[in-house]
């Protein structure tokens, strides 16, 4: 018995030994992190800007896939986080051998969903409810072809960030927001010379509901074959938060891709490396989930306002008027065709039109995508744009037509004259000049309403 209690007590003895020393890495004392780094890869990729999107399925959708297969399949600590459920779809239809490869990494979680939406869109132009919408095609898709859903907001590269993102975000379930163009601002915003509030913080929407913001840095940042423990870069930049810590984009920009082979090297060295940062191959929300709950986390700066651009991309929202009238107008058409789809089924006067509905939302959404319906691609890429937007509003229409057309079968048209129906799809009343053509029949018309007045 004796032996066993002294051998039990050794055991345990070098066990807490072990617990309190310094980390061991290839037989060497590693000294305890002071630092810490969320490093996520990207490769933002513009579906439209310089480009059409033909020129984004034929190009930069493979080149992103193939690269970034090729660096999991090599390196087991190197994850990517990647946004857009339309381009994924893209993947999906044109590369599906390589697709499926992509859908074992997200399974094993190496290859991250991001971002939430079906594309990376302007957050100043489109309605609350094309927010909604593109949040809620994004998941749906991602939970239907992959089995997850994204947790955050992932907008590197918009010309600026509105007030309601914060609020909006919340209400969709989601919980971060990060992006890298408030460096891009040309004038100082906040004390000490700074062009955006903080790091790594909270931010609060209008009314009151708050998500985690973080500033990611150059979405397009490579990193030397060394290890990044020691990186003063990164350094430099966690100074810039009393937190200790950064959030630090690397990768690629508007392009797609993938980082280049240095950076995941530098990357993997750094992960068992000696120096004072821990380096840690993140997601685009492991930090956020890292701080959950919020409230529990009053070191964590918030910042309540909106976080407009100065000068970059401002003259843009002034650019392609027409890209501009029909994004509104489908909005517009679109809600109200909804809404009458409802009533008419309601009515039992046909079924509700959901693929239409979609199909002509989702075309509505991706010309939303901040170099698109902004104004600042090139010429050719609106020939997809506006025709795009040209079926979703003739097949909004038809919807909005076939609905009406079956309420108005329902009632009581039963007057002495020609029995005209006027809608409002607004949940509120509108005044406003309509015009009704009739057959010429008489030389004068007199306008009663259905009680026969005048």
């Amino acid at each position: 018995m004796k032996p066993n209690r002294f051998m039990l007590a050794l055991a345990a003895l070098c066990f807490a030994s072990g617990g309190a020393s310094a980390q061991q890495t290839d037989g060497k004392s590693v000294a305890p992190k002071t630092y810490k780094a969320y490093m996520v890869s990207d490769a933002h990729l513009d579906t439209q800007w310089n480009w059409d999107v033909q020129t984004t399925i034929r190009e930069y959708i493979p080149r992103t896939l193939f690269q970034n297969l090729y660096l999991m399949e090599r390196f087991p600590d190197y994850r990517f986080s990647f946004e857009g459920g339309v381009v994924y779809s893209w993947m999906k239809e044109y590369y599906p051998m390589h697709y499926e490869r992509m859908k074992k990494y997200i399974a094993s979680g190496q290859w991250h969903i991001a971002g939430a939406s079906w594309d990376a869109n302007d957050p100043n132009m489109p309605s609350a409810e094309s927010f909604f919408r593109n949040i809620l095609l994004g998941q749906e898709f991602y939970k239907k072809e992959f089995g997850v859903r994204s947790t955050d907001i992932f907008l590197p590269d918009c010309f600026g960030f509105s007030y309601f993102i914060p609020t909006l975000a919340s209400h969709c379930g989601l919980i971060g927001f990060s992006t890298q163009k408030l460096g891009w601002r040309n004038h100082a915003f906040y004390e000490g010379g700074k062009k955006y509030p903080f790091t790594i913080g909270l931010w609060q929407g209008i009314d009151g509901s708050r998500i985690m913001m973080t500033h990611g840095f150059g979405y397009g940042e490579r990193f030397p074959d060394a290890d990044m423990s020691h990186s003063k870069r990164l350094m430099k930049e966690i100074a810039e938060s009393p937190l200790n810590m950064v959030y630090r984009y690397y990768g690629t920009g508007d392009t797609g891709g993938s980082p280049n082979l240095a950076s995941v090297r530098g990357l993997e060295k750094g992960i068992k490396g000696d120096g004072p940062i821990e380096i840690i191959s993140a997601t685009s929300d492991q930090i956020y989930k890292d701080f959950l709950p919020y409230e529990n986390h009053p070191e964590l700066p918030v910042h309540d306002g909106e976080l407009f651009m100065d000068v970059h991309g401002t003259g843009c929202y002034t650019s392609q008027a027409a890209m501009k009238l029909y994004n509104r107008q489908n909005e517009n058409l679109g809600d109200a065709a909804e809404r009458a789809s409802v009533v008419a089924e309601w009515l039992g006067q046909g079924a509700y039109p959901l693929r239409d509905l979609t199909e002509s939302w989702k075309r509505v959404l991706l010309h939303q995508f901040h170099d698109d319906l902004p104004g600042t691609s090139i010429p050719r890429a609106y020939e997809f744009s506006w025709n795009d937007e040209l079926i979703s509003l003739q097949r909004f229409s038809n919807n909005l037509t076939t609905a009406v057309s079956g309420v108005a079968n329902r009632m009581n048209t039963n007057v002495s004259g020609t029995p005209v129906v006027l809608y409002n799809t607004q949940a509120f009343p509108v005044s406003a000049v309509t015009s009704i053509t009739l057959p010429d029949m008489a030389a004068s018309y007199s306008v009663t309403d259905a009680k026969g007045r005048k």
